[in-house]
């Protein structure tokens, strides 16, 4: 039996009503509606697994092994993996008061 070595790209991220979605972003198998990270991802990752079990019986057909997700799922992988800016310690032009020597305070 010869062995094949699949490699698929997914994500899972929050939707705005805070359920978890998964993509297969190399297969097109979307797994929504769940209600923590670690549900989505278990959820994704079985329904890859029973995808490519039963592609296998069929001997991998091309049309069930390379079928990509829509151009939305990639420009939400795009959004994931771009990098955030840091905010820096402190805003421009911050105001501190200092208590000097003196009673009177002094303002920077």
């Amino acid at each position: 039996m010869e062995k094949h070595k699949f490699s698929f790209r997914c994500i899972v991220y929050q939707e705005k009503d805070g359920t978890f979605t998964g993509v297969c972003l190399d297969l097109d198998i979307v797994e929504e509606g769940h209600t923590s990270l670690q549900e989505a991802v278990l959820s994704i990752h079985d329904a890859l697994d029973s995808h490519v079990q039963a592609a296998s019986k069929l001997g991998f057909p091309k049309e069930l092994m390379f079928r990509p997700a829509p151009k939305d799922y990639f420009q939400k992988l795009a959004e994931i993996i771009k990098e955030k800016p840091t905010k820096p310690p402190f805003d421009q032009f911050q105001f501190f008061s200092v208590q000097p020597y003196s009673r009177k305070p002094v303002y920077v």
